[in-house]
């Protein structure tokens, strides 16, 4: 049974210690970015799926492939729909699921980052390359609040479904149908959430004056092993090997 509310899971972010977390921000940071152009730089199906095999490592490392997992399940719905419609209009099938792959591809980067990250050290990151702070504020909150909204839909789809409600049931359309009385309460507990929000900064002295830093990053080994990593995967995609 396929749950769309699934598409969440792999944007909560994890407390275990992995490789991964303990990286710099800044190596999590151009991972993230560099698989988020590197999928758009092909389209042949051969390509989408090398850079999703690619991906793997970086999965195991940071312990979220079973909630990726689960997230694409989720969004297999919304996956097919693309590969059907590029179909209808391109009439290429291995075009089709190229596209297919390359939103997967993209889905998995955002959601290695999301699981593994804490928002507050790409935050430190952007502040310290002189990235203005209200952008980074916005840009904080925005990553902040995808593992809060995720938790959010699994209470009010919990508090639904022990009210007799049924999401993951009947045809396509029905299960879209079956969304929109999440939307009432979501919007109402976003609403609440944006008040506590702009309380807490008025109280804190929001933008006030200069802002100092509680943790400090240090580079590691681990740092270099992955960024050399991120460069073959760079060369393997833009080169074209070992696929023409």
């Amino acid at each position: 049974m396929i749950d769309p509310t699934r598409i969440f899971k792999a944007f909560q972010i994890s407390k275990e210690r992995t490789p991964y977390s303990s990286l710099h921000p800044m190596t999590k940071f151009l991972i993230f970015l560099s698989f988020l152009v590197i999928p758009l730089l092909r389209d042949d199906i051969i390509s989408q799926l090398s850079i999703f095999l690619l991906q793997v490592p970086i999965m195991i490392c940071s312990k979220t492939g079973k909630r990726i997992g689960e997230s694409l399940k989720g969004s297999s719905l919304f996956l097919i729909m693309i590969i059907v419609l590029n179909y209808i209009f391109i009439r290429d099938l291995l075009y089709s699921i190229a596209m297919g792959l390359r939103l997967t591809n993209l889905l998995v980067a955002s959601a290695i980052l999301m699981a593994a990250t804490n928002p507050m050290e790409i935050g430190d990151i952007l502040f310290m390359i002189r990235v203005p702070y209200y952008i980074t504020f916005s840009f904080v909150i925005a990553l902040r609040f995808v593992p809060v909204l995720a938790r959010d839909v699994e209470n009010i789809v919990a508090a639904q479904r022990s009210r007799g409600m049924k999401i993951a049931t009947g045809g396509l359309l029905k299960r879209a149908r079956s969304l929109i009385p999440l939307l009432i309460p979501m919007i109402i507990i976003s609403i609440r959430r944006s008040q506590q929000l702009s309380e807490a900064l008025e109280v804190r002295a929001f933008g006030s004056g200069k802002r100092s830093f509680y943790y400090s990053y240090r580079w590691s080994y681990s740092d270099i092993i992955f960024i050399l990593y991120t460069i073959i995967c760079w060369i393997v995609i833009v080169r074209g090997y070992p696929f023409p």
